[in-house]
């Protein structure tokens, strides 16, 4: 009894004592997570052609001559279509239009020396100014008035929708009571200036500059500037469209690179000012609120 007793005890301690030596099962890690990745953003496919909405009657800006349009912003928009692979194509139509178009989807850009104001940018997309504008009075040259204090009873003009025709409503309080006629192109207020029915046209300087500059037989001077009205001069887009900022990459590296600068010397005859917006990259500014340049 004792050596079976023996036997079992000797067994179990072998048995023990195998287990213990045995090698243990390597424990499988858990699969690695895959790293997260950030969702995809698609990207912008750009259309290989695009509409602009423009007031054809706008020197230096944008004007017809030998069927082709031409002026500051026919050189700016070109070149941002031949840096993009993009045809641009014009659509003609009244200031008030213009603007009026490219909200409604008629065309992709509108274009003709138009000003950021707070009532647009809340229904349209402005691209990087290109240009610091400013309003003055064209007069006749000689028997013209010579400050402002002498519009009251007489009559002025200016293109509808505008800016100019804005001053002039604001300014009935100050200088007036006065009549204002309001016309689709500036160019009309002109002739009726050089006609002699109107005191004065209110206007965008430049675009006065210019057209008493080609018109010297005109008899017609600008004595007179709006120094409360500094506007940024930009492209508008339709809300959400994605030309916007298309086009600000393209029209940075043309202020980079100094062609912006080039159209500029090209229409004016002299250098953008050292602070000017189509020089440096400043972003949309209401009226008299330009950004300081660094």
């Amino acid at each position: 009894m004792r050596k079976v007793m023996y036997l079992f005890m000797m067994l179990a301690f072998l048995m023990g004592t195998l287990t213990a030596c045995a090698p243990t099962a390597p424990v499988e890690a858990p699969p690695a997570a895959e790293p997260t990745k950030a969702p995809e953003v698609p990207a912008v496919t750009l259309p290989t052609k695009i509409t602009v909405g423009v007031n054809s009657e706008n020197p230096p800006w944008i004007f017809m001559k030998d069927n082709k349009m031409t002026g500051f912003e026919a050189d700016l928009i070109e070149e941002f279509g031949k840096r993009s692979g993009i045809t641009i194509e014009y659509k003609s139509a009244p200031f008030a239009t213009v603007l009026t178009g490219v909200q409604s989807g008629q065309w992709d850009v509108a274009m003709s020396s138009i000003w950021v104001k707070k009532e647009r940018m809340e229904v349209m997309d402005f691209a990087d100014p290109y240009y610091d504008a400013q309003i003055g009075m064209m007069t006749p040259k000689e028997g013209g008035i010579t400050k402002f204090e002498e519009m009251k009873d007489k009559v002025f003009g200016c293109d509808t929708g505008s800016a100019n025709e804005s001053w002039l409503k604001e300014a009935q309080t100050k200088y007036g009571p006065y009549e204002i006629k309001s016309y689709d192109y500036w160019a009309d207020a002109v002739l009726d200036l050089s006609a002699g029915r109107l005191a004065g046209v209110v206007v965008d300087a430049p675009i006065a500059l210019y057209y008493i500059q080609e018109h010297p037989d005109s008899e017609l001077a600008m004595p007179l500037y709006i120094d409360d009205y500094h506007f940024a001069q930009s492209l508008a887009f339709k809300k959400g469209s994605p030309l916007r900022d298309a086009f600000n990459k393209v029209q940075n590296d043309m202020k980079k690179d100094g062609t912006l600068k080039a159209i500029h010397v090209k229409w004016f005859g002299t250098e953008p000012p050292a602070d000017s917006s189509v020089i440096n990259i400043i972003p949309p500014y209401l009226p008299n609120e330009k950004p300081a340049v660094k």
